[in-house]
């Protein structure tokens, strides 16, 4: 694998069985991600993007082919050995922020290393500067209930890369607000991301997103093409 690869999949498929029939949703996908690069992967819904997403994630089980996340192949870890991984390497924007409504900002962003061991107060200094580029300095202790659908995807944004990943994964990370929040949440994130240098892969059926990344590729029937 080349060591300027952070990600990749080779002849990934995806089958799904009902009763006697077969559902191929992805067909022999090939994809690299480079150390630091910006992805889209656009498709209309229901053309897999979620599905590869979760694939490329180990959030789910390949059925042909393979997925190599930091020189790992998934396939050859047990489910135990992927969750280390992944939380020790991924993070995770979705459509719809999933922040715990009982926590307030700097909880929510502090809930992966939480999970992962104690909270030192340098955790929670990272937590308060990232929360501080992101434009929220004075909504710390609010809660989810509190900030606007804005405010609360871009604390979702600080959750996502308070670890120091090396990929983030973004499912429609915009598509539930409007086009000028939209605007503000991705240029705020983008630059973020170019001073952090993690990869991005982000999978959404909206072109002006996909445009802001650096690779864009479509998905369609199954099939996974760039972008040119």
């Amino acid at each position: 694998m080349n060591n300027n690869i952070i990600l990749e999949c080779n002849n990934l498929s995806k089958i799904y069985k009902q009763g006697d029939n077969q559902l191929k949703i992805l067909n022999e996908i090939n994809l690299q991600v480079r150390i630091g690069e910006t992805v889209s992967i656009v498709g209309s819904s229901g053309s897999g993007k979620s599905t590869l997403l979760h694939l490329l994630a180990g959030l789910d089980k390949v059925t042909y082919g393979e997925v190599i996340l930091d020189n790992q192949k998934l396939q050859q870890l047990n489910d135990n050995q992927v969750c280390k991984l992944r939380n020790a390497n991924l993070g995770f924007i979705y459509q719809f922020h999933h922040l715990l409504p009982e926590f307030n900002a700097l909880e929510n962003v502090l809930m992966p290393l939480v999970i992962g061991s104690k909270v030192s107060h340098e955790d929670t200094q990272l937590a308060l500067d990232l929360l501080g580029k992101l434009g929220l300095s004075k909504r710390q202790t609010h809660y989810p209930s509190q900030l606007s659908g804005g405010e609360r995807q871009r604390v979702a944004i600080a959750r996502a890369i308070v670890n120091n990943p090396k990929v983030v994964f973004a499912d429609e990370p915009t598509g539930n607000l409007d086009n000028q929040t939209s605007n503000q949440v991705l240029d705020i994130f983008f630059k973020l991301q170019e001073e952090l240098h993690t990869s991005l892969v982000v999978v959404t059926h909206d072109l002006e997103v996909a445009r802001k990344t650096q690779t864009q590729y479509r998905l369609h029937n199954g099939t996974l093409t760039q972008i040119t």
